[in-house]
């Protein structure tokens, strides 16, 4: 589908692409340049990869096995473009512009999910004091007993998340509200703490209550 470049009259209103920017994935019905040149008289910068800085993912046709899961390290790291799909993009272009806007300022927005924990699980095999001189975060409902068996190990523990901490332990209440696609406010905290600081990859390895106590029982 083409479309007409817009006319001064429709470059006066605020559009949803006004100063954000936008990646185009896959193949389109319109040209690649004409498609550009569409977004651009929107007010879009139109960006040729996929990256934390972008308001707007638009999925053509074709997409790679690869930029699939670019995009979704993008969400799992706390950074969520807007994805539209072609049918989006053709109602933007025709001026239909509610419910596509996003805000200007990009921040993260980190949802946890039990992706995250099982991707940064703790590994306690081996020898070694896997938890040796690390900095251990320790929600409020885990018994304060904890703190003495830490203590007894060499491990740090707190009762919060700052720069030098190193591991979080989840709870066995929190840890099944993951699995149940759910959060508490103890997983809200942890969200709060990470989209608030500068990092830009969610590092934190993690544990459970019931596999910490395993291992400090041992």
């Amino acid at each position: 589908m083409q479309y007409e470049l817009f006319s001064e009259a429709d470059l006066q209103q605020e559009t949803p692409f006004t100063k954000r920017s936008v990646c185009l994935l896959g193949s389109f019905r319109t040209a690649p340049k004409t498609l550009r040149q569409k977004l651009q008289a929107l007010g879009a910068e139109v960006k040729q990869g996929l990256s934390r800085n972008l308001h707007y993912v638009v999925l053509g046709k074709d997409v790679t096995a690869d930029d699939h899961e670019r995009l979704a390290q993008l969400t799992y790291h706390g950074y969520s473009p807007k994805v539209l799909d072609e049918t989006d993009l053709d109602n933007i272009l025709k001026g239909q512009f509610s419910s596509y806007a996003v805000p200007e300022k990009i921040n993260k927005n980190l949802h946890l999910t039990l992706q995250h924990f099982l991707g940064n699980r703790l590994n306690y095999e081996g020898d070694m004091n896997p938890l040796y001189m690390k900095e251990l975060y320790l929600p409020p409902d885990i018994p304060n007993d904890f703190y003495q068996m830490l203590g007894n190990r060499g491990i740090y523990a707190n009762a919060y998340i700052d720069d030098t901490t190193d591991v979080l332990v989840i709870s066995n209440a929190s840890l099944q509200r993951l699995r149940e696609g759910q959060a508490d406010d103890s997983l809200h905290y942890i969200e709060q703490q990470y989209n608030q600081s500068r990092s830009q990859v969610f590092r934190y390895v993690m544990t459970s209550e019931g596999e910490l106590l395993a291992w400090l029982k041992q």
